[in-house]
C-alpha cells in the first residue's frame, strides 16, 4: 500500500506538469497502479435500488483499474465501525461508505490515519461545524458527494401545496440522521411558507406492518389529512404499501402522495392517479461520483488539489409514468448511469487533466432522466 501511495503522488507530480506543458506525460495504455476500494453495503438487499448503488461504484472503482472489496453491513454506526476495521485488515487503499452520524467520523479517520488509508462519504454531508472542520483538514479525507436536502424537502411540499394539499402525514427515517434531520428542517420550511400543516411525523419504520398501522392510524385521527409525504424510509414497498392502505379505506387518490427517493413503483401509481411527485435520481449519480472522487485520491490525481472534494449532486423531480418507465429501465438496470468508459474518459484525472471543480460541476449540471436515456438508448 504504502509503494502504490507513493507512486500516487508521482502521478500527482506528472499530472501538474501535464497541466503547465499542455502535453499528456501517459502513454495511451498506461493505467493506474492497482488499488482496492473498501465499501460496506448490503449486497444481500434485493431492492433494485440498492443493487444500482453497489453497480454504480463497481463502475467507478472498475473504470480506472480498480478492485471493489464489499463487506455487508446494517449502516449503523457501531455496525461501520467494525466494517471499516475489517476493510483496513484486507488491506484497502480506499473505504467509501454511508455515515450514520457525524460523531462516528473522528474515531474512522483515526482508524484511517492509522493505517494510511484514504476516505469518503456518499449521501451524507457533516452538520455539526467542529467535526466538518477537523475532518476537512485530514489529509486521509477525500470528501464525498451529498444533496441539499433541506432545500429538497422544502420544494416536495410546495409542490404538493401547490396540488392543494393543506394537511400532510409525514414519513422518515430515524431521528439524528444527518439526511432525516435536514429533510425534517426543509419540509418545515416549505410548509411554513406555503401554508401547510404538517400534522404528525413518524420515524424510523423498517417494516410494512408498521408503516401500514401508520397510514392507518394518520387516517383515523386527522380526518382533514389530504396528503402524506415520504421524506425518507428503509422500508422496502413503502408506496405499494401506503397506496394499499389507502385504497382499503377508500382514500386512494383522494389524498396526494409524494415521497424523495424513488422507487420502481412509481410509474404504476402515477398511472393511477393516486401518486403524484418524487424528488430523487440521486442514489444513482452520487454513490458514483463520490467513488469517483475517492478513486482520484487514492491513485493520486485528486480533483482538488488542497483539501477535501465535496460535490452537491442534484434530486431530480418525477412527476409522469412515462419519467418514472424511462427512470427504471435506465437507473435501475444492469447498466450504471455512466458506464466505466464514460467514466474513464469524463472523470478519471489521470486520464484526463482538463478535469477540476469547475469542469465537475458543469458535467453533473447536465445529469438528468433525459441525459441518460440519450445516452445509453440502444
Amino acid at each position: 500500500m504504502k509503494l502504490r501511495r507513493l507512486m500516487a503522488i508521482g502521478m500527482t507530480v506528472a499530472l501538474t506538469a501535464t497541466m503547465f506543458s499542455g502535453v499528456s506525460v501517459y502513454a495511451e495504455n498506461s493505467d493506474p497502479e492497482p488499488f482496492k476500494i473498501g465499501f460496506p453495503w448490503d449486497t444481500a438487499n434485493t431492492d433494485p435500488t440498492w443493487i444500482s448503488i453497489y453497480n454504480n461504484v463497481k463502475a467507478a472503482v472498475e473504470s480506472a483499474g480498480g478492485e471493489l472489496v464489499n463487506v455487508v453491513t446494517d449502516n449503523s454506526a457501531d455496525g461501520l465501525i467494525d466494517n471499516i476495521s475489517e476493510l483496513i485488515s484486507r488491506d484497502v487503499d480506499g473505504i467509501l461508505f454511508m455515515p450514520a452520524s457525524d460523531s462516528m467520523l473522528p474515531a474512522v479517520d483515526a482508524m484511517c490515519a492509522d493505517a494510511g488509508v484514504y476516505w469518503g462519504t456518499m449521501f451524507r454531508t457533516i452538520s455539526d461545524d467542529d467535526i466538518r472542520e477537523a475532518m476537512y483538514d485530514s489529509e486521509w479525507f477525500a470528501g464525498g458527494c451529498n444533496e441539499d436536502d433541506e432545500t429538497c424537502a422544502s420544494n416536495i411540499v410546495k409542490s404538493m401545496a401547490d396540488m392543494g394539499v393543506t394537511d400532510l402525514g409525514v414519513i422518515n427515517i430515524a431521528k439524528g440522521d444527518t439526511s432525516s434531520d435536514l429533510r425534517d428542517k426543509g419540509a418545515a420550511e416549505g410548509a411554513e411558507e406555503a401554508g401547510v400543516n404538517i400534522l404528525n411525523t413518524t420515524y424510523d419504520i423498517t417494516v410494512t406492518t408498521d408503516m401500514t398501522k401508520t397510514i392507518e392510524s394518520y387516517i383515523a385521527a386527522y380526518p382533514e389529512m389530504n396528503g402524506i409525504l415520504v421524506l425518507g424510509t428503509y422500508c422496502g414497498g413503502a408506496i405499494p404499501t401506503i397506496e394499499k392502505a389507502l385504497a382499503d379505506h377508500g382514500k386512494a387518490g383522494d389524498i396526494k402522495v409524494g415521497r424523495i427517493d424513488f422507487e420502481t413503483t412509481l410509474g404504476d401509481y402515477l398511472k393511477e392517479g393516486t401518486f403524484h411527485v418524487s424528488y430523487g435520481g440521486q442514489q444513482q449519480i452520487d454513490p458514483l461520483v463520490s467513488a469517483v472522487i475517492l478513486v482520484n485520491k487514492v491513485i493520486g490525481t485528486p480533483i482538488v488539489e488542497d483539501g477535501p472534494t465535496n460535490i452537491i449532486t442534484p434530486y431530480l423531480e418525477l412527476t409522469t409514468a412515462d419519467e418514472a418507465d424511462q427512470f427504471n429501465e435506465y437507473f435501475l438496470g444492469d447498466e450504471p448511469v455512466y458506464t466505466a468508459d464514460e467514466i474513464k474518459e469524463k472523470m478519471i484525472k489521470f486520464y484526463n487533466a482538463d478535469i477540476d471543480m469547475d469542469y465537475m460541476n458543469d458535467l453533473i449540471s447536465t445529469f438528468s432522466i433525459a441525459d441518460v436515456v440519450e445516452r445509453h438508448s440502444k
